[in-house]
């Protein structure tokens, strides 16, 4: 089976931080079982817990709570390739990142995005694939998306609208707010980065239609060439949010879905220690979370969403999902 995988720049970067501030990176590597031949290879990769194990050592050794953040400020536009392109020579900032969330596939696999448009913004949700993921990680992620935003727009002075962190606010938040300068949410159900509607049509000024659909062409081929893992328990978690969105959601529903019978969705299920109801139960919290927390729909909309016949019904199951109710919850984490 194909594991979770992602490029090595993540790595390289994160070495070059460490050098910085004078960390011994052979024995950073020589600790994490990474030969410095596959960390600085282009094409090198390393797996899901290999990069979980070189985060947690690394910021053992550096003793830099942000050393994420000082490894993303390294990357240059180019490092990741074809994935860059498609990104400087967009039309627009929104075709921009829509690019790089859609072929993010190419450099890494266990991070998935959710493109949630809105009537004045655009939230770009982080979705993890592959289990949960590291606090450096969303600290990268965030820093190198309003960093790269900054470069497209030629304006050191853009913000995002907000920052959502799915962990707690760090000992010195100053940190991040002197660079985000924008307002951060900690605690958040789901790692988000909020852009504004105008932010989002913005014309970039390096647009190339022509560049852009050769680019586009090459970052297809590339894809259909990469061995990818087996995400079947994440085409059914999606299977299920479709479902929810357009109405009844069963076992029979999305076996069909996803051409299969009931009893060999089950059993694939079974091999990754699943049941259905019990994925259905963590999407349907998922859900439930993100939207009490966005404050667009009623207690009683987000309820019939998740397919609960009544207000109480929905409130129960939420209860129990949380120790908290619907209100409770949307008290404490809305936008």
């Amino acid at each position: 089976m194909v594991e979770h995988r992602n490029t090595t720049i993540t790595a390289r970067m994160v070495l070059r931080a460490c050098e910085s501030i004078g960390v011994d990176t052979n024995k950073l590597l020589e600790t994490v079982g990474l030969e410095r031949a596959v960390a600085e290879d282009p094409d090198g990769e390393v797996s899901f817990e290999q990069m979980r194990h070189f985060w947690q050592t690394a910021y053992q050794m550096s003793a830099d709570p942000h050393l994420a953040m000082r490894a993303a400020k390294l990357v240059k536009i180019g490092d990741y390739q074809c994935l860059d392109y498609l990104t400087v020579h967009a039309s627009t900032l929104g075709q921009s990142l829509e690019n790089f969330c859609r072929y993010m596939l190419l450099i890494n696999t266990w991070i998935g995005w959710e493109i949630d448009k809105q009537t004045d913004k655009v939230i770009l949700r982080v979705l993890p694939v592959a289990g949960t993921l590291p606090v450096p990680t969303y600290e990268f992620i965030f820093t190198i998306y309003t960093s790269r935003i900054r470069h497209l727009l030629n304006n050191e002075n853009w913000v995002p609208a907000a920052i959502h962190a799915p962990f707690p606010s760090p000992a010195n938040p100053d940190i991040y707010a002197d660079f985000f300068k924008c307002p951060i949410q900690y605690d958040a159900p789901a790692g988000e980065i909020i852009i504004s509607i105008d932010d989002w049509n913005t014309p970039l000024p390096s647009a190339d239609e022509n560049l852009m659909r050769v680019l586009d062409e090459h970052a297809k081929l590339l894809l259909a060439k990469r061995p990818l893992p087996d995400d079947f328990v994440g085409q059914v978690r999606r299977e299920i949010v479709h479902g929810l969105h357009g109405g009844e959601v069963t076992r029979d529903s999305i076996a069909s879905k996803l051409n299969m019978s009931p009893r060999t969705l089950q059993r694939r299920l079974d091999e990754h220690d699943l049941a259905f109801a019990d994925l259905l139960d963590e999407v349907r919290a998922d859900l439930a979370k993100n939207k009490l927390a966005s404050g667009d729909m009623s207690l009683s909309e987000v309820g019939f969403l998740l397919g609960f016949s009544d207000q109480s019904a929905f409130s129960r199951a939420f209860k129990r999902w949380t120790d908290k109710t619907p209100k409770e919850y949307r008290k404490e984490h809305s936008l």
